[in-house]
Order: C-alpha cells, then sequence, then structure tokens
C-alpha cells in the first residue's frame, strides 16, 4: 500500500482527535499500525522515519503517558490543553512524515526522468 497515503489518514485521524470528534485507539486505530503492526513493527513510516520501532522517537510516548498519567480513561482524546498540545504535536509530526515521504518519492521519480 501507497505509504504516503497511509500517512496522510493518520493526519486525518489526528486532526479529528485535535477538533474533538474522535479518540485515540492507539494500534487499533492507528492506519500504519494496522498494516505494520503484527506483534511486530515491521516496514512501517513512522518507525523508518524515527529509525525506532513501536513510535519511539515520535510525540506519541507524551500524548501516551498524559493520557495514563493525568487522565487515565480508556478513551484517549483531548481532555485538556495539555492534551491538545500533545494531539497536535503528534499530528504535526506525522505531516512531516507525509512531506519527508513525498519528497522521496519526488526524489526517486526525477532519478527514473534521468
Amino acid at each position: 500500500m501507497n505509504k504516503i497515503k497511509i500517512m496522510e489518514a493518520s493526519v486525518r485521524k489526528w486532526e479529528r482527535i485535535i477538533a474533538g470528534k474522535s479518540s485515540d485507539g492507539g494500534v487499533i486505530d492507528c492506519p500504519p499500525c494496522r498494516i505494520y503492526y503484527m506483534l511486530f513493527c515491521i516496514g512501517c513510516p513512522i518507525a523508518e522515519y524515527t529509525g525506532k520501532k513501536f513510535c519511539r522517537g515520535s510525540p506519541y510516548g507524551g500524548w501516551y503517558w498524559h493520557q495514563n498519567d493525568d487522565h487515565g480513561y480508556l478513551r484517549k482524546k483531548v481532555f485538556c490543553p495539555e492534551c491538545l498540545e500533545h494531539a497536535t504535536a503528534m499530528r504535526d509530526f506525522m505531516i512531516e512524515i507525509v512531506e519527508h515521504l513525498k519528497a522521496k518519492k519526488a526524489e526517486k521519480d526525477e532519478d527514473k526522468r534521468q
């Protein structure tokens, strides 16, 4: 599947969370996890970008631990301003990965034309 489209779906997920229209289900509703996670994190665009598996090196850890420590609900959503900051950081990081993947694709396409 197209990694750019998968990551764009991730951006949309975080935009819905920021807008208060959705919550985070972790690996259950993460677009890359649905494809690249089956007890192992292999081939995920986030892992390839950070060089670390299981979203280490991304803002997700901050979001996850804030949710657990400060709110403790099963549904992870925006409850407070700090939640919003973490969700926005995650969305912006997903956008950064999309832009990186698009740049790599453009570079590869340019190499093919030469």
